[in-house]
């Protein structure tokens, strides 16, 4: 945290913590977590969107590069269009950058995290998932330690989607410790969290 701050432009650490804590207050009260903000809902049996127009031209004479980049789906080729995917480990950071790229590509994203509370980014990819690319980013909290509650909340997710496409395990536990007092109770628990084959199992079936 202090690595942040000393990172942060001076104005902004001359700020009482008060008025730096208010954004992200603002951000979290703006929707429930429980109840987000809701894009289109997904659709079996749908393909993927015709590419525009000119792209064919563009293959043609190469005038100009045959992709559409730039626009809200990102990478036309990864089209994720009415499919349904968990993220462990995506209330922040590299998990929740993946599911916001799997919201960029169309998918419903179903967010799996321990922390009663997401991060304050969390609330703005959701909003834009339901805003901008006309999706949704659900959260439960779930310990991925937790075997049988870990099973009833996929259970529950696929029940309501019909369906379960993909998974990406991003849950896992950061421990410095030296090597010589790594316990086994420390490394059991690391394992324990970035090898959820219960889950990935579940995902598959």
């Amino acid at each position: 945290m202090a690595t942040l701050l000393r990172a942060a432009p001076k104005a902004f650490r001359s700020l009482p913590l008060a008025a730096r804590a208010l954004p992200a207050l603002q951000t979290r009260l703006q929707h429930d977590l429980h109840d987000p903000p809701i894009g289109n809902a997904p659709v079996t049996g749908r393909g993927p969107p015709d590419a525009p127009k000119d792209e064919a031209a563009a293959l043609r004479d190469n005038s100009k590069p045959a992709s559409f980049l730039g626009t809200s789906k990102r990478l036309p080729e990864f089209n994720l269009n009415d499919k349904v995917v968990l993220v462990t480990g995506a209330a922040r950071g590299l998990g929740l950058v993946q599911a916001e790229a799997l919201l960029e590509a169309g998918a419903t994203v179903y967010a799996l995290d321990r922390l009663a509370e997401p991060s304050p980014d969390f609330y703005r990819v959701q909003k834009r998932a339901a805003e901008e690319l006309g999706t949704t980013l659900h959260y439960r909290q779930i310990d991925v330690r937790d075997v049988p509650r870990l099973n009833e909340i996929v259970r529950n997710i696929s029940e309501s989607q019909g369906k379960l496409d993909g998974l990406i395990a991003a849950a896992g536990i950061q421990q410095e410790t030296p090597a010589l007092e790594y316990s086994q109770k420390d490394a059991n628990t690391m394992f324990e969290a970035s090898m959820s084959r219960s889950l990935v199992q579940r995902a598959k079936s």
